[in-house]
């Protein structure tokens, strides 16, 4: 079992990969928002809501989005701003762990390259989520059922004319935690482990 105070304690030594080039191009930042409960810590996902051209939609995915003007840069800022936005919850750096590696994939609006930064944070109490259109449902998974080598599944993801084997964890009620998300989950539980 997973508990917090070392994941925290593991999270403030970590020096994650910030790419140095991502000031040059279009940014997001997610939230990865954990906290302790009596399966160990767990990880807050958020089920993306179905959306005509939303290239997410319907993804289990972490609460966060682009890091725009208002955010003067801060992607932190940027995670706790769309987190406020999409499930209702106010945190803030205080609320900060660490961070996880930067995360480079496609800005799928202009079809060029964007980068991701993901933020830990630890919640203290308890909430009740404040769902906006963006977010269908959210749901916690304990950090110790995503290390159960059996609960890792492989999906076929498609691709043009191609298909592609991708990991996955099937949460349930066909929902599936993949890709981006998925590699975030990986980095953070191999430094708990």
């Amino acid at each position: 079992m997973h508990e917090l105070a070392p994941i925290t304690r593991t999270l403030a030594d970590y020096r994650a990969r910030r790419l140095r080039f991502r000031r040059y191009l279009k940014r997001a930042a997610v939230a990865v928002i954990l906290r302790d409960s009596g399966q160990g810590a767990q990880v807050l996902l958020a089920l993306r809501a179905h959306r005509e051209g939303d290239p997410w939609s319907g993804d289990m995915a972490f609460p966060g989005g682009r890091v725009d003007a208002a955010d003067e840069a801060s992607a932190s800022r940027a995670a706790c701003r769309e987190t406020h936005e999409e499930v209702g919850l106010r945190i803030t750096r205080e609320h900060g762990i660490g961070r996880l590696n930067d995360r480079l994939t496609l800005d799928h609006r202009r079809r060029a390259p964007m980068v991701v930064s993901p933020f830990v944070y630890r919640l203290e109490q308890r909430i009740t989520p404040v769902l906006n259109h963006e977010i269908a449902a959210t749901r916690w998974l304990s950090l110790a059922w995503l290390n159960e080598p059996v609960n890792r599944q492989t999906m076929r993801w498609r691709v043009g004319r191609a298909s592609l084997p991708m990991p996955c964890y099937d949460c349930g009620d066909g929902q599936r935690l993949w890709g981006l998300t998925l590699a975030m989950l990986d980095e953070l539980c191999g430094l708990v482990r």
